[in-house]
């Protein structure tokens, strides 16, 4: 069984209680958040691996999306997080003024199914 460190869902600061202590989570909770972690990480961010992450620059924050090409790459992307099994939808709703894209998922993991809402892009992500 894999743990991951709990992180603020608005914030993405680990959760420390008043006594320092931090919260683990796992099963299908821990893959969520990975699956968030993995949408939120730009391609070459990480320095130890740079091919890992999204392909923001390269395919998404370009000049007119092709929105058939981002949602392909964002379904890999949740994809190859582990214990994710198989992506059962996934739609997009992108906000041009507020630059902003809406993913929402279903994706069957070993721990059953996790769907959420993720906010990607600039400004408030309320």
């Amino acid at each position: 069984m894999a743990y991951d460190l709990a992180l603020d869902a608005k914030t993405h600061d680990i959760v420390v209680t008043a006594d320092s202590d931090v919260f683990f989570i796992d099963n299908a909770e821990r893959v969520a958040q990975q699956i968030k972690i993995q949408l939120l990480t730009m391609l070459g961010e990480w320095f130890l691996d740079i091919t890992h992450g999204v392909p923001y620059l390269e395919y998404i924050l370009v000049k007119n999306p092709n929105f058939e090409l981002i949602r392909q790459i964002l379904k890999e992307q949740i994809q190859n997080v582990d214990d994710v099994e198989a992506v059962n939808s996934l739609e997009l709703d992108y906000d041009s003024h507020q630059r902003r894209l809406s993913v929402t998922y279903a994706a069957e993991t070993t721990y059953g199914l996790v769907t959420r809402r993720e906010v990607l892009g600039y400004g408030n992500n309320s």
